[in-house]
Parts: structure tokens; sequence; C-alpha cells
């Protein structure tokens, strides 16, 4: 009687166990051999294009701080030696594409590079500021991870790079219900959103535009098609199996 309600106790366990490990590997056409380097193509970087609706940490410094505050009024005053005066603002990129300066008005830097952008906004402030020093960088680079992941995230980092693999590692891996072949990129442009579809099997998908993230992507994994009907199943069996263990509990009381 024991050994039965074991069974019964088990059999979810035994129906979740779908996939084998060679199904949840990762890049199954490299060679496993560990006394074996391979080397994998990789898609050439692309640097980060400024968006609308980006928020920026510009900062502008100066020995003169009286000139300096005037382009920095959102912000705060940070000393940064003896004779200069370092203003930190956030700035949040217009719809149309700008940045609003105080005492320069707006400076286009949608579909410029953070490099670029510090250049277009020194341009912009040297007429007024002679020895200005402009440094700027992204603040909200901004994925969504999202379907069968241990835990779906927004995750927001410090920096303009983050890569499939690190996202999914972030939002804890994949579940054993995981759709491998077919995981959805996607990424808004000016006026639509282009969906990929990635296969982490290969390890082609390194050669992918879409394997290095962009801010502001979504990256969705589909359930495989199995998953709806086992969670049916287990709904149906739990009940079952939960009163076949509640009788054989008092068939066992009553021989004691």
């Amino acid at each position: 009687m024991r050994r039965l309600i074991s069974a019964f106790i088990f059999v979810p366990v035994f129906l979740g166990s779908c996939k084998t490990g060679k199904q949840l590997a990762y890049f199954q056409d490299l060679n496993s051999d560990p006394g074996k380097v391979q080397e994998v193509r990789i898609a050439a970087e692309s640097p980060l294009k400024l968006q609308a609706n980006d928020q920026m940490q510009i900062v502008i410094s100066s020995v003169s701080p009286e000139a300096a505050q005037l382009f920095n009024m959102m912000g705060a005053a940070v000393a940064a030696g003896t004779n200069s005066q370092v203003m930190q603002s956030v700035y949040t990129i217009s719809p149309s594409g700008n940045v609003t300066i105080p005492g320069i008005g707006d400076v286009k830097v949608a579909g410029l590079t953070t490099d670029e952008a510090k250049i277009a906004i020194r341009d912009a402030v040297v007429p007024y500021l002679k020895d200005a020093v402009v440094s700027a960088s992204l603040i909200n680079f901004r994925v969504t991870v999202m379907g069968e992941v241990a835990r779906p995230i927004t995750l927001q980092v410090a920096g303009e790079r983050m890569n499939l693999l690190e996202a999914l590692g972030m939002a804890g891996d994949l579940t054993v219900f995981a759709k491998r072949n077919t995981i959805k990129v996607l990424r808004k442009t000016s006026d639509k959103v282009e969906v990929a579809t990635l296969d982490l099997n290969n390890s082609d998908i390194m050669r992918s535009p879409y394997y290095d993230l962009k801010q502001n992507d979504i990256v969705y994994v589909e359930p495989v098609k199995r998953k709806g009907a086992q969670s049916q199943n287990l709904n149906i069996l739990i009940p079952i199996i939960t009163s076949f263990v509640s009788l054989g509990i008092v068939a066992i009381s009553r021989i004691k």
C-alpha cells in the first residue's frame, strides 16, 4: 500500500520531466569535447544610437563655476577640484529627438552615438563657454524578458551593452517548458516593430544583429505546445491522486 501511495505522489513529477538533457542544451551544433576549443563567428558590433525617450546624464564642467551653472540649472553641483565646478543633469530626449540645454536651447541627439552626442552638445556650448568639457551617457538602458523564464523581469543596467544570453541569465534562465529554437526579440524602430526569431540550439545565433540587444528591446520566450496539455492533465489528476492518497492513509490506519 505504501508503495502504491508513493507511486501516486510521484506521478506529477514524471509528467513534468518531459525533456531530456540533450533537448535542454544550448548550442547543440558545437563539439562537446572538453579538450577542443572552437571559434564562433560573431556579428560586428554596431554602436548604440540614441532615440526618443532615452534618458541621458550630461555633465558640463568648467573652471568658471558661475558660467557652468548657466548650462546646468536642472542638476546639482559637485565639486571637482580647487578651481573647477561640475554640474550633473539628467535629460530626457524629446519625441523630436532633442535635449534642451539651459541657456542654449535644443540640441539634436537622436540617431547619434553617445560620443557623437557629446560633440554636438559641446559644439553648442563652446561659443558661450570656451573651456567647456562635456560628457554624456545613457542611463536607462532597459530590456524586458518575458515568457518561459524563471523570473520575467524588466532589466535596467548601467552601460550600453547587453546580449541575449546575459539577459536570459539575469532572468533566471529558461524554464524546462521554454521553446529554445524560437526566441523572439522585438525591437521598435521609428515607425515599426521588428520581430526576429533566434535559435539557442545553434551557435549561429551569435552572428545575428539581434543577439546584442538594444535599449527597450523585448525578449519573449514561447512555451512548448505540450505545456498546456500537461497543465490540464495535472489539474485533472491531482484531485484524483489526493483522493487515492487519503483513502490509502485511512486504510493503513485501520489495518494498524
